[in-house]
């Protein structure tokens, strides 16, 4: 695997998203707006030029639907090299072998937490003890503060059932440790999944390694094999 910087090269990433040109909500994607990541339409995929495209990112509010009446397009595409990462519930399966979301039975932070299992270049550097708990107060915190006054599981609430006997767990959650996060290979590309708040909304918060996944993500959706 060759890794490029998609700024020096020119290789081209899309991001895939529901309303391109509204303000950032649930699931925005900084990478989209601060690094050379073209952002469309969900609904032009289907006329979209992917001459040179390495990656595609798929936000976690884009409509199934429509993704599975691509899948020949999007499979296409993988199946010759590409690299798709998947954010949010797969609840209409739009790739071969992509498993379903189903939701996590919990009661406690403790049911939430994500634990390592194999590496993967998205979380390269990731501590997952900053993953857990997400709070609206200012500043930076502690680890003891933000099991105070944050909220635990925005990282994700869900695993996948029926994985592809090929598929690399990468992290898992709760007790059960589930499979939340995971990739597999499908021709000469590979797919990625994250079950939960798409990676690139976690903000690079003071004190913590979440700023590490915006430039991994674009660093590994911008490479070649």
């Amino acid at each position: 695997m060759t890794t490029h910087d998609p700024e020096s090269t020119g290789v081209r990433i899309i991001a895939l998203v529901s309303s391109p040109n509204r303000p950032a909500q649930m699931g925005a994607t900084p990478v989209v707006a601060h690094d050379p990541i073209e952002r469309v339409d969900i609904y032009d995929f289907a006329h979209l030029n992917l001459d040179g495209v390495t990656g595609i990112l798929i936000t976690g509010m884009c409509d199934q639907e429509f993704l599975s009446r691509q899948q020949p397009k999007l499979e296409a595409f993988v199946r010759a090299g590409g690299r798709v990462l998947i954010n949010g519930h797969v609840t209409k399966p739009f790739l071969p072998g992509l498993p379903k979301w189903r939701k996590l039975m919990f009661s406690r932070p403790e049911d939430l937490v994500i634990e390592p299992a194999n590496p993967h270049p998205i979380w390269q550097g990731i501590d997952l003890a900053d993953v857990l708990y997400r709070t609206g107060v200012p500043g930076a915190h502690t680890r003891a503060e933000l099991e105070q006054i944050g909220v635990a599981g925005f990282y994700g609430r869900g695993y996948a059932v029926r994985l592809p006997a090929d598929a690399t767990v990468i992290n898992t959650i709760g007790p059960l440790r589930a499979p939340i996060d995971y990739a597999f290979p499908l021709g000469d590309g590979e797919v990625a999944v994250h079950q939960g708040l798409d990676l690139e909304a976690f903000p690079d918060a003071p004190g913590t390694t979440l700023g590490s996944f915006a430039p991994n993500v674009r660093a590994w959706l911008g490479s070649t094999r």
